[in-house]
Parts: C-alpha cells; structure tokens; sequence
C-alpha cells in the first residue's frame, strides 16, 4: 500500500486507544499539561489578526534526497505529541462557556469507559462517520461584523486552550505525491497553497505536508512542510520543540537532557558577547523616526497596480540555494573596524537590503523606493524557557538603498549596522510587548476592530515586511534514516496587503533565504527575483570581503 493510500485509510483515533511511538527513554515534558488554561494577550494577537485573507502562520520546509516515508511522519508527530502535550490543544473561543463543554465531554467519556466494549466500538464508528461524511463542518472561527477578524475570547477575556483527548496526529498530516516529476516550481507552487489554505478550529492550529515523488535541481525526492498558527507559539519556540524531538528520537536522549545540553550551548555562545542597553534618548528618537516613516511616506514598490484592489488569499513562495556560512563569516571579518564590529546579523541583512534593492529596480523600474521598512522580530523569551508561547515583539528598520554601483560595501554595511543599533537602543519593542499583551486579553480594546482605527493600523501594516533571521541547527537534522539536506523557515506576513514574510535561517554549513508574498499578476517574478538576488549579492560581498583581505595582509 503506498503512503497516500496508507494515510487515507489511517482513522482518527483517540491516542488513548491508540499504542503511540514510545517517547526516548520514557520521559514526558512537563510544559503545561493542565486540561485547560487562557491564552497570553501576545497569542490572543495572533487570533484577532486573522481575517478570511491573511492568517499569521509559522512555516518550516525540510528536502530530502531520499523518499520520506508517512510512517516515519506519523511517529515523529506522536512522540512531539507527547513530548509537547499542547500539540493536541483546541482554540476555544468562547471562555465563559468552555469549562461547562469541557465538564460535559468528560461526563461523557466516563460514561464510555463503564459501558460494554460494543457501545464503545459503536460510539467511535458514528464519530468517525460524522467526520467522513462531512458532519463535521470545517471551522473557520466566529468572526467580528465590521473588521471580519476573528472574535478571539469574549470582550473582557481571551479565549482558552482546551485539550482533545481524542485526536490523534494522523488527523493533522497529508500526503501527495509528484509522480517523480515535481520541480522546484511546482514544490514552490505548491508551498503557496500550503500556505494559503486556513486552519480547521475543530482541530489542533498546526499542519503538516509530506510531499514525494519530487525531483528538484539539487536532487531532492521529497519534502515535509510543516506550519503552525503564530497563536499557538513563537518561531523560536516551534524550531525548538521540533529539533528537540527530533535530537532526543536520534540520539536516544531524554528530552529534558536535549534542552538542558541545548541551553547550555546557547549561554556559551552568549558568553562574551557586547550587550548594547536602551536608553530614554535612543527610544524617543526611534519612535519619532517610526512614527515619520510609516505615516508621512508611501512605498512604491513590490504594490498593487489596483489600489483598491482587495488583498489575495493565496501566496507564492520560493527559497534559494544555500550561501556558505563561511562566506558570511569572512564578510563579518572583512569589514569589521575596531569600534564598529559588524554581528552576522548585520552582514545577513545588508545582504537583504542588496537583494531588495536590486529585485525592486528589476521588476519595478522608474518606480522604485529609496529604502524599505522591515519588521525585525526580537526576542523576549527568558533563558531556559521551553513553553510553547508568543515571546516575541519587535521593531521597524528602514533598509536604505544605496546604489550598489557606486556607494562602496563599507557604505552599505554601516548603514545596516546603524539601523540595527537603532533598534538596540530603543524600548519601543518592549513597550509594543507590554502594551499589546495587556490590550490584546481583551477583544473590546483591540482598535482595528472598530472603524476609523481600522483605518489607521492598516495604514501602518502595509508599510512593512517582516523579516527574521534565525539560527538554525548546526547539524543536519534526521527524520528516522532521512536526513533533511535544506531547511527553511518563514515568519507570518504582515496583516496590511502586498507584504511579504522574509525567513533567512543557517542551517548545517549554509544560510538561505525563504519568500512569501500575495499571489497577484504583478507578484508572480518577486519571490524568485528576490532569492537569486540575494545568492548575487552574498557572492559580491565575499569576492570583495576576499580582496580587502588579500590586500590587508599584503
């Protein structure tokens, strides 16, 4: 029976019933496995951006050289099940009455557990039933009347985590096949759609896409595409959960041994590093600079030719070939001066800056910005901390584009570097946090949802893109015997039209560039123009990195 066939006929099933892949050495992360409890107001964000076309979505893609099987899927998932027990959480968007449906469906499975084995065979069967022939209606969340967002939580409280005792992860996971023809540009079709298609509330807020019989320029055979809703957790903490499963499954550890070891690779390479502190000045200065830049100016390119046109539902997607982190590293030292030490981070994104600059002027001629605003994701997540939770804030940077052809690399890197100290220097993202989580537990002060201030926010998000830089595992990573030879990530978009989500992440040896954007006519060249702009300018700024050494030390 081949996977597809095998993933069809494999039922929901309650994982109680269920023998699941046994968890390494048999221990279970204790993270919050109470049966129920309240979002945080930066998760309850991630709900009430939702609309019918735009949903804030956590993406991850792995290649493979060989065949990835659905059994070695389906264990993964059973065993992060486990070792995460919120992977099998609902979103209830209704707090008052979530504890009274959640009473009553235990009432109810302990009347299952005291009847005879037929009457529970039999209930299972009808459910299973229901769900084939669609009595289960897809759930897309209530919504609000004027802004269409979801109605996340009531008006005073956020809405609730409940656990699903009966689902199991074969629920969660598809799987197609190419017919041993599928391309890059039919794997990057079909991320797009991936991407686009909504999550079903009657299910966990997580997917995953195991695609075969590829046949990729670098010899790739399959793929595994995973997302999850930006609610149910922060970037860092979804790459955490994965590759700490996945350590623990290869190297037969238990999974509180993976995080401990993990955190302490992470404090060393923190160790020594120079902490740059905010101060009042450098806030007010950066919010004025804000407040200045996404309301008294206008993008001109990477937007609809219709202004009025409503947003796509549906997104494109390319990533590019991997750029040695090596070569980043020699361009770190290259153009580092004493008193201005570039971080790889800074080299990452004048890279992206390069790159944006030559993919506007390429598809945008005669139309094209003179910078472009980028929302960089930061940090807020305590040392140690494993919870599947939004730590997340960030701020704006406004990328220059210097012509590439006269302004010299020294130029481009210190206009990077200055605007990343921007950011280091203001409390704006950490007020932004605070703020937005204190707001955002209760669905009565979030402003777009009102008109006038819809306006006003909306005005704001299509300003900006997001992007994020994010290290990735130093290793290739293993599905059973599959290693994955490429691996990308993608942050949510931007809830304003004609954004687009930005993912760069090392991986092993290599660091790469991952596009999303809005499926639209005057789009359709973006993605893949911006990722081989970006492999060109990574290559420019290593030959030259390699000439200033060459003539330093000569």
């Amino acid at each position: 029976m081949d996977d597809i066939s095998l993933a069809a006929q494999d039922p929901p099933r309650s994982s109680r019933k269920r023998r699941l892949a046994p968890v390494p050495r048999g221990q279970v992360n204790t993270v919050k496995q109470g049966r129920m409890y309240p979002f945080t107001g930066i998760d309850n964000l991630g709900l009430l951006m939702e609309d019918d076309t735009y949903q804030p979505v956590c993406f991850s893609i792995y290649l493979f050289k060989t065949t990835l099987d659905y059994r070695t899927v389906r264990e993964f998932f059973e065993v992060l099940l486990q070792l995460y027990p919120k992977y099998r959480y609902l979103v209830d968007f209704d707090p008052y009455s979530a504890s009274g449906r959640d009473k009553k469906k235990r009432k109810e499975q302990e009347r299952l557990s005291k009847a005879s084995p037929e009457e529970q065979e039999a209930y299972r069967q009808e459910v299973q039933e229901a769900a084939k022939v669609g009595r289960l209606p897809f759930n897309k969340g209530p919504r609000m009347w004027y802004s269409k967002s979801l109605k996340a939580g009531s008006w005073l409280r956020p809405a609730q985590w409940r656990i699903d005792d009966d689902f199991h992860v074969s629920e969660n996971i598809n799987v197609m096949s190419c017919g041993g023809t599928g391309d890059d540009a039919q794997l990057f079709r079909i991320a797009g759609r991936f991407l686009s298609r909504h999550f079903d509330f009657n299910k966990p807020v997580w997917e995953a896409l195991l695609v075969q019989g590829l046949n990729t320029s670098e010899g790739g055979k399959s793929a595994l595409m995973i997302k999850i809703h930006h609610s149910f957790s922060d970037g860092q903490g979804m790459i955490q959960s994965y590759h700490a499963a996945l350590t623990a499954l290869d190297k037969g550890m238990g999974i509180k041994e993976v995080q401990q070891w993990v955190d302490i690779a992470k404090s060393k390479e923190k160790a020594g590093k120079e902490i740059i502190k905010p101060t009042l000045m450098g806030t007010f200065f950066h919010s004025m600079h804000t407040l200045r830049e996404l309301y008294f100016r206008k993008r001109k390119s990477f937007i609809y030719q219709n202004p009025r046109a409503g947003r796509s539902t549906q997104r494109l997607y390319c990533h590019s070939d991997g750029v040695s982190m090596e070569n980043i590293k020699v361009i770190r030292n290259a153009f580092s001066t004493q008193p201005n030490r570039l971080t790889l981070n800074d080299v990452a994104i004048a890279i992206l800056a390069r790159a944006m600059h030559i993919a506007a002027e390429q598809l945008f001629s005669g139309n094209s910005d003179k910078r472009a605003a980028i929302f960089v994701p930061i940090s807020r997540r305590p040392p140690g901390n494993w919870e599947l939770y939004n730590f997340t804030t960030g701020g704006i940077a406004w990328l220059k584009y210097p012509d590439p052809r006269t302004t010299p690399l020294e130029d481009q890197l210190a206009l990077v570097q200055r605007e990343m100290l921007r950011l280091k220097r203001s409390y704006l993202p950490t007020i932004w946090f605070k703020t937005f989580d204190f707001i955002c537990k209760r669905r009565l002060w979030y402003l777009p949802n009102y008109p006038g201030w819809h306006q006003f926010y909306y005005r704001a998000f299509s300003e900006y893109h997001v992007a994020t830089n994010v290290p990735g595992p130093t290793e290739p990573v293993s599905f059973g015997r599959h290693k994955a030879y490429s691996y990308h990530v993608l942050p949510p978009s931007s809830p304003g039209k004609a954004t687009m989500a930005i993912g760069m992440i090392s991986y092993a040896s290599d660091f790469s560039l991952a596009v999303s954007c809005d499926d639209v006519p005057e789009f359709q060249q973006v993605p893949e123009a911006l990722c081989e702009a970006f492999q060109d300018s990574a290559m420019v700024m290593y030959e030259a990195a390699q000439r200033k050494l060459a003539a330093s030390s000569s």
